[in-house]
């Protein structure tokens, strides 16, 4: 396989490809690269480009990937179930919800649907409707703790507690806005409640009247949301969204508004120039000429030592070119960088003194820290001395 492309380009250039995987004219993956793909919620399309070939050629990994595509399709199946009994309760109620996230796009972009893995249900509400929408969810069986409640009235959030019906295991998270106080996207332009309100397009979901956002914004949101996911390097759900939107949509693009958000929101730019940038170069997308001319309408650059970093994190963590899994403190570390670097106007001087400070935190805290290298080499010898202990008795 080319260093320029990883097991998840290649995947997601056949998939959008619409043709057939043919082995004689790629690499298969590895079992370490399906794996990861199942991990990220790339097993079910993988079993759909895959599954032929590894049938025939590998038994083991095609029932690994057959697995991952059987535990989705049930999982789609509740939630899609839950999700029309939710819309219809909130239709008799006057409430038209806005679908966001999996169960907007699966709907929209993935046939059939489940092909996009999804954890739970999120929809958008408006202020007004908090009280009748969570009377409507605890009437469906919907529970939400005591604890949760108390964090959410003591901090506050974007959405409600998540709700989860103790009989099914579906979760429902109904929001009032996009994203935290505490992060940044909450307080560009483009995301204030003006804004959202007007963003919204109903659509006929299973006979039930629901929106979703139009496909510029839904293209903005998605992008946004996922750059500061704690779940950054391992979403791909989100990054192939992205390619969705754009390959169906991106023609229709209304340029104006668009342009208009860049230039009045400048968190925008730095995250989705270099995700496109990455995108084209592996040839996943093709930005138009009316995209460019909107990234340029922001008046804002990247410097190359920037986007070269930044497409380095890209191809290293969510692209995963080094075929591994990174520990979690590890993809939080590159998560991080990842927002130093795409916040506006930093200074390239600025890159060299947050890598210390990365730097600085793994040793307090992640695996560089001396009291958790020594205890651990403890726990290891404790293990073998016992196992010795064992071993002689026997």
């Amino acid at each position: 396989m080319p260093a320029s492309q990883t097991s998840v380009t290649q995947l997601l250039h056949i998939y959008h490809s619409g043709k057939p995987a043919v082995a004689s004219e790629i690499d298969l993956p590895t079992a370490d690269q399906v794996n990861f793909l199942c991990d990220v919620g790339l097993g079910p399309i993988a079993f759909k480009v895959y599954g032929d070939e590894f049938k025939h050629s590998d038994p083991t990994l095609f029932s690994v990937l057959q697995s991952a595509d059987l535990t989705t399709r049930v999982i789609y199946g509740q939630l899609e179930k839950a999700a029309v009994e939710l819309a219809g309760e909130l239709q008799s109620a006057g409430v038209i919800p806005t679908f966001l996230k999996g169960i907007s796009t699966s709907e929209e972009f993935y046939a059939p649907p489940y092909l996009r893995v999804m954890r739970d249900i999120d929809i958008l509400i408006q202020h007004s409707e908090v009280d009748l929408v969570m009377a409507k969810v605890s009437d469906l069986g919907y529970e939400i703790t005591d604890e949760q409640w108390r964090l959410y009235q003591k901090s506050g959030h974007h959405h409600l507690p998540e709700a989860r019906h103790p009989n099914t295991g579906v979760s429902i998270e109904v929001h009032t806005g996009l994203f935290s106080a505490a992060e940044f996207y909450s307080r560009e332009t483009v995301f204030q409640s003006d804004n959202i309100t007007g963003q919204s397009v109903e659509f006929d979901y299973r006979g039930i009247r629901v929106a979703r956002f139009t496909p510029e914004f839904q293209f903005i949101y998605t992008v946004s949301k996922w750059s500061v996911d704690f779940g950054w390097a391992v979403n791909l759900a989100s990054i192939n969204d992205t390619i969705h939107i754009l390959g169906k949509y991106e023609s229709e693009f209304d340029w104006s508004t668009l342009s208009k958000w860049f230039a009045a929101s400048p968190h925008l730019f730095p995250i989705t120039a270099p995700l496109l940038h990455y995108l084209e170069q592996a040839e996943l997308i093709t930005v138009s000429p009316q995209l460019r001319k909107a990234l340029v309408g922001a008046d804002r650059k990247l410097g190359l030592r920037k986007l070269k970093l930044l497409a380095w994190l890209l191809h290293t963590y969510p692209f995963n070119s080094r075929d591994k899994f990174y520990a979690a403190y590890e993809r939080r570390c590159a998560h991080a960088l990842w927002l130093y670097l795409s916040k506006p106007n930093n200074r390239d001087l600025g890159i060299k003194r947050e890598l210390l400070r990365q730097l600085h935190l793994s040793a307090l805290y992640g695996k560089y820290n001396p009291v958790r290298r020594v205890l651990s080499g403890l726990r290891t010898l404790v293990y073998r001395i016992r196992e010795k202990i064992r071993s002689m008795r026997n």
